[in-house]
């Protein structure tokens, strides 16, 4: 579920690399370790216009910054989930440049800070409080050289006036705002949230918490309308866009997220770390007939623990909610025999109606018993599945690989959840498939965000499908 997020930054960066950072390391501080790095979100803080000397300066704010994050929902919940780091980037000046060229400009003097490690400037796109490292390509060679398994940056500037931004990097100055400001960046960087302050039309766009539909029954919240204040609001500048809440962070500082925007979150928590994170046995080879099978989980629950786990023997449940159970070898009778575990999460942050489809973790022990023995073999529930082109054109490619006799099942959903194609393939021996469906056998025909479930024998993999 994981993978290198430099590699995405770079190929966003046209590959650019500058040289000032080039093969330089740094010292890296762990922060948060609570687990390998594979298996966890990476957050990782960089500074800018911090000197050498200032660098414990730095790791306060960071800290603080931290404190602010995680004692915030829904971070609070998973905290878990992350790891924190920071890496000591140090300039040759304090600061960042105010070079006073936006309308909405204080009176004061122009400032260059010329010699910072990642060159933040304020007044960017003409708005004097977006604070952006315009040495992006210096970002991108720093963690390279010294974290590449990151998930999520924070670039923290030290300059005291209220400014930060979203978008790639999460960025804050040290203003007496600056932790807040920078949870509401976090929301556009990792989430993909859009302010529900009216930022101006070039940011106006379907997002998760934005839209133009009016509608309650189809509105992309609507599992949430009616409940936690949760409406269709229009913004007072451009009415034909809504936003769900009057007071969520993503448009007042010091408010809690809305449940939407709680929403998106967790929904990212869940495509970067499982829950399910590891399992025995693994494999088991006994010659003593009369041996039990002992079968585990290891999980990574939230707090509260809203993690069930469903125990099925040959299709039938037999146990529910415990990471362990024994099954004995009597009620095995000779021939092939599946145990498998579904794990979901079955929070209440989040109500979107694909959500324990998309992120249920299943493991498979397919047990092979003879008069004189038992072998066992274990897997997760993971297939080889590929569509493409996405944005979807005249045809999708539907491929996918089965390693046992199984029944296919595919469903359309759209973005509110609703099923709008359903295509059976019964029962189809192991071997690759491979499907070429035209967007009205699928069922999509509006513009907007689908999901395609593909269910093999009670397992579903999900795809998101894209119509433009």
């Amino acid at each position: 579920m994981k993978k290198l997020a430099t590699l995405w930054l770079l190929m966003l960066l046209g590959g650019a690399l500058a040289t000032p950072a080039a093969a330089q390391t740094f010292p890296v501080d762990t922060l948060v370790k609570t687990g390998p790095l594979t298996k966890r979100i990476n957050l990782v803080f960089v500074p800018d216009g911090y000197r050498a000397s200032e660098m414990p300066l730095f790791l306060t704010r960071v800290t603080q910054t931290m404190n602010s994050l995680f004692g915030q929902t829904p971070f609070l919940e998973y905290r878990s989930y992350f790891n924190a780091f920071a890496i000591e980037v140090p300039s040759t000046q304090s600061g960042s440049t105010h070079p006073r060229t936006a309308p909405d400009c204080s009176p004061t003097s122009v400032v260059y800070a010329n010699t910072t490690a990642f060159g933040s400037t304020f007044d960017y796109g003409g708005i004097h409080r977006l604070l952006v490292p315009a040495a992006t390509a210096a970002i991108g060679t720093v963690l390279a050289n010294n974290f590449p398994r990151y998930d999520q940056v924070f670039v923290l500037v030290n300059d005291t006036e209220y400014g930060g931004s979203g978008g790639a990097l999460a960025t804050a100055s040290a203003n007496t705002s600056a932790t807040e400001i920078m949870v509401h960046e976090i929301g556009h960087s990792f989430a993909g949230l859009s302010d529900e302050y009216w930022a101006g039309a070039q940011y106006a766009r379907e997002t998760q918490n934005m839209t133009q539909t009016t509608n309650p029954a189809t509105v992309r919240w609507a599992p949430w309308v009616g409940t936690n204040g949760i409406g269709i609001y229009p913004h007072t500048t451009d009415p034909t866009w809504q936003k769900p809440h009057q007071n969520c962070k993503m448009q007042f500082l010091g408010m809690p997220f809305c449940a939407v925007c709680r929403e998106a979150f967790v929904e990212k928590f869940h495509t970067l770390v499982s829950p399910l994170q590891s399992y025995s046995p693994t494999a088991l080879a006994i010659n003593a007939p009369t041996q039990n099978l002992q079968f585990a989980l290891t999980l990574l629950p939230p707090a509260p623990n809203s993690i069930r786990v469903t125990w099925t023997r040959d299709g039938i449940v037999f146990a529910r909610n415990t990471t362990s159970i024994t099954v004995p070898l009597a009620q095995l009778p000779v021939g092939t025999h599946v145990v498998r575990a579904v794990v979901i999460d079955t929070t209440a942050l989040t109500r979107r109606a694909t959500h324990l489809t998309q992120h249920s973790y299943t493991v498979d022990w397919t047990i092979n018993r003879t008069v004189t023995g038992v072998t066992m073999a274990s897997a997760t529930a993971e297939y080889e599945v590929e569509t493409y082109p996405n944005p979807v054109g005249d045809l999708l490619n539907l491929n996918y690989t089965l390693p046992r006799t199984a029944p296919v099942v595919l469903t359309v959903l759209d973005a509110a959840g609703r099923t709008v194609r359903t295509i059976r393939y019964n029962r189809q021996a192991p071997g690759r498939y491979q499907y070429q469906l035209k967007p009205d056998e699928l069922g999509i025909r509006a513009v907007g965000v689908y999901t395609l479930l593909l269910n093999v024998d009670g397992v579903p993999i999900s795809r998101q499908l894209v119509k433009e």
